[in-house]
């Protein structure tokens, strides 16, 4: 069995063809950027996404008599929260509103009053991220597009439609909406009416791993793949990616360094205890569920800060870790709240913006670089300390863009205070993809820690321990910066 994972990131699309046994065919990648606009605006045309899709599609059907692995399934696995509005042809009716988008926040500071009513049906609290706000905005300041609007899709759904003719999504984008109820797993009427939005404009519900639809004639003309070939929602990336680490386990977190940073667990239930500092969304094993927490702003804080302060076209990472070793013993005063695209989980705050304190005339270029990294993951390890109420939090499972350094990974265990293990393989989300898909494919009698074996059998694994004597100082340090963040935004 060939399965083709179709993995939809921020910044590019990754498409990789797995055999059964987790060994990589073949992979391609095609890059884009979103749109940074005035007032929180982020933006992309659908086009983007199609494009690419296609481009990797032709890319591996060119090459099937070269692999000897024709393409049995498609899965999908993506970003969560942009919305792209679609008239009944399917065509949109503007550029997608990334998920990083915040010129819903008046919009949603104006729902906050019900906020305990849609955390307690929803799993989470009134925010900009998720698409139901976002949807609202639409209807409140563009009327002239909501009007016309027979759909509203993310970029996952969008692409299960061109490939299959189909609206469908599962669970787990739901669950990122503050539109379903996380108990029915079906859109809620309460909901509904509290953003102002119709239940029709929204795709069908299902269960995440399910087969959404096939492969039309249509499509397989464009991308060569086909006809009839099945299409599987594996769930969003956040999710995927915490059953790549393996981090389906209870006590394990999944830690994914992205566009912005996301920390999940599993919880095989709604916890009892759940409060309005976290977020419960539906896990990519059917029936069950995942804590979560955000930061807005992680590698793009860091490429950022790289790309403004330092003369170069392209980051020299080398550089960056050579003078981050050459700093690592030195204890920095410069301290920097990390809010650049407002604050998430655990303190909700779409206004809060990045700050630079304890600078002086002697502060140096890379001083600050450090700080920039030591608030993202102080930040990262107040959402971890919220964790340790619902789940026993033991280890961590770290991937994405500031886990390729050995320094940045070990400054992550001093500030988290756990092991932290860093799979060779990088790909986490895609590999989650593959064994939601096969879970789906094989039967329900084969279990995912047994497929997690089987895929993951030949992966070398890093360990990072944590020093002691460091960790009391960034726990020092974290007190501080909590203490800044109040006296600025409380």
């Amino acid at each position: 069995m060939n399965i083709l994972v179709i993995d939809v990131g921020t910044s590019s699309i990754r498409g990789i063809l797995y055999r059964k046994n987790g060994e990589k065919v073949f992979a391609k990648q095609v890059k884009y950027q979103p749109v940074h606009g005035e007032n929180g605006r982020v933006e992309q045309p659908a086009k983007d996404f199609e494009d690419a899709l296609i481009l990797i599609l032709r890319a591996f059907t060119a090459r099937i008599h070269i692999f000897n692995a024709e393409i049995e399934a498609v899965a999908i696995t993506a970003q969560r929260s942009s919305v792209i509005p679609l008239d009944a042809s399917g065509q949109p009716l503007m550029n997608a509103i990334m998920w990083q988008d915040t010129r819903n926040r008046d919009i949603c500071r104006g729902l906050e009053k019900y906020d305990n009513e849609i955390f307690a049906l929803s799993g989470a609290k009134t925010n900009c991220v998720f698409s139901g706000g976002k949807m609202l905005w639409l209807r409140m300041v563009r009327p002239d597009i909501y009007e016309k609007v027979y759909k509203f899709v993310n970029i996952p759904e969008y692409l299960i439609h061109l490939m299959t003719g189909e609206y469908v999504t599962d669970h787990t984008y739901g669950s990122r909406s503050n539109l379903m109820n996380l108990r029915t797993r079906e859109w809620d009427d309460r909901l509904l009416e509290l953003f102002q939005i119709e239940k029709e404009k929204l795709c069908t519900l299902r269960e995440p791993g399910s087969v959404v639809g096939v492969i039309t004639e249509e499509f397989s003309h464009i991308s060569g793949l086909r006809e009839g070939v099945p299409v599987i929602s594996a769930g969003g990336d956040q999710q995927c990616a915490a059953i790549g680490h393996g981090a389906y386990r209870e006590g394990a977190v999944s830690i994914v360094t992205g566009t912005g940073a996301f920390l999940v667990a599993a919880s095989r239930q709604i916890p009892d205890n759940l409060t309005p500092d976290i977020i419960c969304n539906c896990s990519s094993i059917a029936g069950e569920y995942i804590i979560e927490a955000n930061v807005l702003a992680c590698c793009s804080a860091f490429d950022w800060f790289c790309q403004t302060f330092y003369d170069w076209e392209r980051i020299d990472y080398g550089q960056i870790n050579h003078e981050l070793e050459k700093l690592y013993k030195e204890d920095v005063s410069c301290i920097v709240l990390p809010y650049f695209q407002g604050r998430s989980t655990p303190k909700w705050n779409a206004e809060a913006r990045g700050a630079f304190l304890n600078i002086t005339l002697g502060t140096r270029r890379e001083e600050v670089l450090k700080a920039v990294l030591e608030g993202i993951f102080l930040e990262i390890s107040n959402n971890i300390s919220i964790f340790r109420k619902y789940v026993d939090v033991n280890a961590a499972y770290i991937s994405g863009g500031l886990t390729k350094s050995e320094i940045m990974n070990c400054m992550q265990a001093d500030i988290y205070g756990i092991p932290l293990y860093h799979l060779e393989d990088s790909e986490s989300t895609s590999v989650g993809a593959l064994i939601v898909a096969m879970k789906n494919l094989t039967g329900k009698n084969i279990s995912v820690e047994e497929i997690f074996a089987a895929v993951r059998r030949k992966d070398a694994i890093e360990k990072y321990d944590f020093d002691d004597e460091k960790h009391l100082i960034y726990l020092q340090k974290q007190e501080k910066m909590n203490e800044l963040y109040s006296k600025i935004y409380e």
